[in-house]
C-alpha cells in the first residue's frame, strides 16, 4: 500500500482499515495508534474504527478498546460482526465475561450472525464464570445447527482435563478428530498433546500414526510434538524410537527434539546417551541455551558441581547467541551450593567461567567471593 501511495493510488476507506490492519501486526499497536489518529477526519470511518478495535483485542489492551467503543457508540456507528466479537474479546480480558455474554444477545438480537470464533468467546466466557453447563449447552445446540470447529472441541476437553473428567475429555477429542480438516497440521499437533495429557499412550501412538498416513513427510513441529507427548506419558521406548526415526530423515537439525530426547536420557540416568547427542549437536553448532540449563540443572541436582561447571565452560560453543549469559537463577543455584559447602576454592574457578562469557563484573566477583568466605569462617568459628 506504500508502493500504491507512492505512485499516486488514492486510498480508499477500506484500503486504510486494512493498511491499519498490516501495521498492527507488522509495527506494534503503538504504530498504527499513530496512523489511525494521524488520519484526516474523512477517513475515520466505521471500518478504520472497527479496525483499531480489533487491533485493541487482539493485543489484550482492553481499558483502550473499551473506551474507544464508548466512542464509536457516541458517534452512533451501527456494530458489525468484527466490532461485537471484539468487544467480547475485550469484555473478557477486562475481567467481565458477564458483559461478553449480555454483547452475544445484543448481536443476536440485531441479526448478525454470529461465527466459530463468537461461539468460542461465548463459551470461553462461560468457562470463566465456572458455568460448565452452559458451555456445554451452547455447544450442544450448536452442533445441531452448523459446522463446529475443532478448537471448540479441544478447549472443552482441555477444561474437562483440568476436572479429571478423562471419559468426557476424550469424547471431545473424538468429536474433534472427526470435524477437523485433516489437511491442518495444527488440529494433528493439539490431538497428540491433549491426549499425552490425558495420559493415553495408546491414543497418542494412533494419532500419530493417522498424522503420518495423512502427510507424505513429517515435520519438524510434528516430530517434536510427539517426542513431547511420548515424553508426558512416560513412554520411553517409543520416544526413542521416533527420536531415531526423526534422526534418519530430518532436513533441518531441531534441537529442541534433541533437547525432549537429552531430557530423558537425564532421567533415566543415562548420561553418556545424553551426552552423545550433546557432543554430536555441538559439532554441528546446534545446541541452544536450553541445552546448558538441562545439563547444568541435572548436574547441580545432583550435587555434580564439577561436571555442571564443565557444561557452564562449553556455553560458549554450545550457544551461537554472542550475547548469551547464564539466567540468574542458574548463577544464584551455583554460589549457593558454594555458600553452603563452604567451598571458597570452588566459588575461583566458577566465577573465572563468568568472566569468560562475559557476565560477571569485579564487583558481583567480589560479593561472591565475600559470601563464601564468610560461610567458611562461620564453620570454622562455630558460629
Amino acid at each position: 500500500m506504500d508502493w500504491m501511495e507512492a505512485h499516486g493510488a488514492e486510498l480508499r476507506l477500506t484500503h486504510h482499515a486494512i493498511r491499519l490492519d498490516l501495521i498492527s501486526k507488522v509495527h506494534g499497536i503503538h504504530a498504527a495508534e499513530e496512523y489511525f489518529w494521524s488520519l484526516p477526519d474523512m477517513f475515520k470511518s466505521m471500518k478504520t474504527y472497527s479496525c483499531l478495535l480489533h487491533c485493541y483485542s487482539a493485543h489484550r489492551m482492553a481499558d483502550k478498546g473499551l473506551v474507544l467503543y464508548q466512542k464509536m457508540k457516541a458517534m452512533n456507528f451501527v456494530p458489525n460482526r468484527l466490532m461485537y466479537n471484539s468487544l467480547m474479546v475485550l469484555y473478557l480480558k477486562a475481567g467481565q465475561p458477564e458483559k461478553a455474554l449480555i454483547t452475544f444477545e445484543e448481536m443476536r438480537k440485531s441479526g448478525i450472525m454470529a461465527e466459530n470464533f463468537t461461539y468460542f468467546i461465548l463459551i470461553e466466557s462461560y468457562i470463566t464464570m465456572n458455568a460448565l453447563d452452559a458451555a456445554e449447552k451452547v455447544l450442544e445446540e450448536l452442533q445441531k445447527v452448523a459446522p463446529i470447529h475443532w478448537s471448540l472441541y479441544t478447549r472443552m476437553a482441555n477444561i474437562y482435563m483440568k476436572l479429571e473428567q478423562f471419559g468426557k475429555a476424550e469424547a471431545a477429542l473424538k468429536k474433534a478428530e472427526k470435524v477437523m480438516n485433516k489437511a491442518e497440521l495444527s488440529s494433528w499437533d493439539n490431538l497428540l498433546r491433549l491426549y499425552a495429557r490425558s495420559g493415553n499412550s495408546t491414543e497418542v501412538k494412533r494419532i500419530w500414526g493417522c498424522l503420518k498416513s495423512t502427510f507424505k513427510k513429517c515435520l519438524n513441529r510434528s516430530y517434536l510434538a510427539m517426542v513431547i507427548a511420548l515424553s508426558m506419558v512416560d513412554d520411553f521406548d517409543s520416544l526413542q524410537q521416533i527420536f531415531q526415526e526423526w534422526q534418519s530423515s530430518y532436513e533441518c537439525y531441531d534441537m529442541r527434539i534433541a533437547n525432549v530426547m537429552i531430557k530423558a536420557y537425564l532421567n533415566k540416568g543415562m548420561i553418556d546417551e545424553a551426552e552423545a547427542i550433546r557432543q554430536s549437536a555441538m559439532a554441528q553448532g546446534r545446541c541452544n541455551k536450553n541445552t546448558v540449563y538441562i545439563f547444568a540443572e541435572f548436574y547441580l541436582d545432583k550435587s555434580n558441581v564439577k561436571a555442571a561447571l564443565e557444561i557452564l565452560r562449553d556455553a560458549k560453543n554450545m550457544v551461537t547467541a554472542h550475547d548469551w549469559v547464564p539466567s540468574k537463577e542458574l548463577v544464584s543455584r551455583f554460589l549457593k551450593h558454594y555458600e553452603e559447602s563452604k567451598d571458597v576454592d570452588g566459588v575461583d574457578p566458577f566465577c573465572e567461567g563468568l568472566k569468560k562469557l562475559e557476565c560477571l563484573d569485579a564487583k558481583g566477583y567480589e560479593e561472591a567471593l565475600m559470601r563464601t568466605d564468610i560461610a567458611s569462617l562461620k564453620s570454622v568459628s562455630g558460629s
